[in-house]
């Protein structure tokens, strides 16, 4: 590329940059009128510095995953992981994909077969919590066994892990839900005592803590959602984290239809794994499968807009915790009528959302509470799938 050409470009880059920073300037001077805007669920947490990122990602043409450590991906794979506790993150194409990922290498040949999750084997989670939380289980053919959440903090019971175990079960699925961490300290303590793996669902809880460390790793395997409305964004997209190294290696694999392009040395990993036979090596590496693996890829557009995000993680937490702080006050005033969230000493709530129980003896059921704000232009929903036994999809 000529000098002059490469300095009309970098000139061009700067004007689009301005433009889009106005953009968002302008947008932001929006007033906030009670009464007449939308207190929505969900609104944009992405700004300027997203954007540009992921303009800077289409104009050098650099989309879809980069295989380098300097790639966006792999950036932001890091600063997560480093983030959360753990040693490693698997970036993939959502939080769904993330539990996918995770059952499925519990059930496949790089688990010792003894731990291996096999057909009929049962996994111990909540039956309040999001369908996608369950469907993996089932498409690794296994079979989720469900415990209730308690009311007050619809977290995990932990006092009913006990009955809900067999001699079948191989993992506990909790799930941090809305934001509010559950007592790993149990769990961890029933797992080891059982030998069970143990998979945390952290979609929803970014930044969460229980007793001094961020959930995400207390458990072999985590997940966490960047959907469009969570605390963290790249509007889709997905993350497994793990300390243990040949995990992740598999996971890195197992997301890209099974070739090990992402692994540091794909020949040692097939041979530490699969013990594979000589003839392997006459096969081009780029392009050796080496497992039964997916395409839930991420690109380097989602990898930018985590980059971003990340470092201001703990500023939306903190916005989100100021909103529940407000919720907590107005609501507080009718404990006749609602049962508000508690949060467990010890923990650190963020609120993904800020669920209301309307209690028993109030005069007036949940469906009309929500017809009532929702005429006030304050947005509603069920927490969750409500009890996730109750939709079709558990019929099959």
């Amino acid at each position: 590329m000529s000098t002059t050409l490469a300095a009309a470009r970098e000139e061009l880059q700067q004007q689009i940059a301005a433009l889009v920073r106005q953009y968002f300037e302008a947008d932001a001077q929006r007033p906030f009128i009670p009464g007449e805007t939308w207190v929505s669920l969900v609104t944009p947490s992405y700004g300027s510095e997203e954007v540009l990122q992921a303009l800077e990602s289409l104009l050098s043409q650099q989309l879809t995953l980069n295989q380098r450590a300097s790639g966006k991906v792999a950036r932001f794979e890091q600063a997560w992981a480093s983030y959360v506790g753990a040693r490693h993150g698997v970036m993939v194409n959502s939080g769904s994909s993330a539990n996918l990922l995770a059952l499925a290498l519990l059930a496949g040949p790089g688990v010792p077969a003894e731990r291996r999750l096999m057909p009929g084997d049962e996994v111990i989670t909540p039956a309040v919590t999001w369908t996608t939380t369950v469907s993996p289980i089932y498409q690794v053919g296994a079979r989720p066994v469900f415990v209730d959440v308690r009311p007050e903090d619809l977290t995990l019971d932990v006092r009913q892990l006990e009955a809900a175990r067999s001699p079948r079960t191989k993992a506990v699925l909790p799930v941090h839900l809305l934001g509010n961490p559950c007592d790993m300290d149990a769990i961890r303590r029933f797992a080891d005592r059982h030998g069970l793996w143990v998979i945390e669902d952290s979609c929803e809880a970014h930044g969460a803590a229980w007793q001094g460390r961020r959930v995400g790793c207390f458990g072999e395997l985590a997940t966490f959602s960047f959907f469009f409305s969570h605390h963290l964004t790249t509007i889709e997209g997905g993350m497994v984290m793990t300390s243990d190294s040949a995990m992740a290696d598999e996971l890195k694999t197992m997301r890209s239809q099974g070739v090990p392009r992402n692994v540091a040395d794909p020949l040692a990993y097939l041979e530490r794994v699969y013990a594979v036979d000589a003839a392997y090596r006459r096969l081009d590496p780029r392009y050796l499968f080496a497992t039964l693996g997916y395409n839930v890829r991420p690109t380097e557009i989602g990898g930018g807009f985590g980059l971003v995000q990340v470092a201001r993680i703990d500023e939306a937490i903190a916005a989100r915790q100021g909103n529940a702080r407000q919720w907590r006050d107005a609501f507080g005033r009718y404990p006749d009528l609602f049962e508000l969230p508690q949060e467990q000493e010890g923990c650190r709530h963020v609120y993904l959302g800020f669920p209301v129980l309307v209690r028993p003896e109030a005069p007036f059921r949940r469906d009309e509470f929500a017809q009532y704000l929702e005429s006030r232009r304050i947005e509603t929903r069920p927490i969750m799938t409500g009890l996730v036994t109750r939709h079709p999809a558990l019929r099959h």
